[in-house]
């Protein structure tokens, strides 16, 4: 930041000579640049926001990871076009490298999983949390709580996602509560959106920022062409939801740096 220093016009005082004002104005600028190196915060959040880097957690499952398979789930891989890879990619276009966005979604992950820190995570959330370097946190959790819903019926879902809100806001993140993309099978048409619903209903409580993915992408006339395996997104389908990601995240980052 340039700061320009305009003259002031002045009459010269009787008997001071010239240098005298130039040797003052000097000392001036001297002792303002001491004060500010011995007390770099009074230079405010201007400058310091020069220099942030906001990390951004992605939590969730498969869908979250990027995971594609063909073959009949015979062969499977993580698309380049993951939404986390591809969100980074699009807010670095706008802030620069200051922006990191950590893919840690895990293939096959429900809520419980990450809460307790097994099956893919090596430590209960409680616990990550602390340690994480995320300014923000986005959770995409549903599809696979859906598929064990016998076990883990929607109220349970509810009460493990508020702790992970309510544990998240603790540790000072911001969270961004994210839909499941729909799917093609049968559970998409009664068990899912009441999973969807919890995710809904606990952004509004929250006052939350949401990602929507489940009803805009279902009302699309051809969204199971956009699956790979009835499951997964296919590239094309992946960079729509990174792109919804976007518009919800983009802001708070925006924020952030002021």
């Amino acid at each position: 930041m340039t700061f320009h220093l305009g003259r002031i016009p002045g009459r010269r005082a009787a008997g001071q000579h010239p240098l005298r004002k130039l040797f003052a104005g000097l000392l001036g600028i001297v002792a303002t640049q001491g004060a500010a190196l011995a007390a770099p915060h009074l230079l405010g959040h201007t400058m310091a926001g020069l220099h942030k880097t906001i990390v951004i957690d992605a939590q969730g499952d498969s869908t979250m990871w990027g995971y594609q398979t063909s073959g009949g789930f015979t062969k499977s891989w993580q698309s380049p076009d993951n939404p986390p890879a591809l969100l980074q990619a699009a807010l670095q276009a706008r802030f620069g490298a200051r922006v990191i966005v950590q893919n840690n979604g895990v293939p096959g992950a429900t809520l419980v999983d990450r809460e307790q820190g097994v099956n893919g995570y090596g430590q209960p959330y409680s616990r990550w949390v602390t340690i994480s370097p995320a300014h923000i946190v986005i959770v995409n959790f549903a599809l696979n709580d859906a598929d064990n819903h016998v076990k883990e019926p929607p109220a349970a879902f509810r009460a493990r996602l508020t702790r992970f809100i309510k544990e998240s806001r603790n540790a000072g993140r911001i969270v961004v509560l994210e839909e499941p993309n729909p799917v093609d099978y049968a559970l998409n048409e009664t068990v899912v959106p009441q999973y969807v619903a919890v995710v809904d209903e606990l952004a509004k409580r929250y006052g939350l920022a949401l990602v929507r993915q489940y009803a805009p992408i279902g009302a699309m006339r051809d969204w199971r062409s956009l699956l790979i395996d009835r499951v997964h997104p296919t590239d094309a389908l992946y960079r729509l939801k990174a792109e919804r990601q976007r518009e919800v995240i983009e802001p708070i980052v925006a924020r952030l740096m002021e």
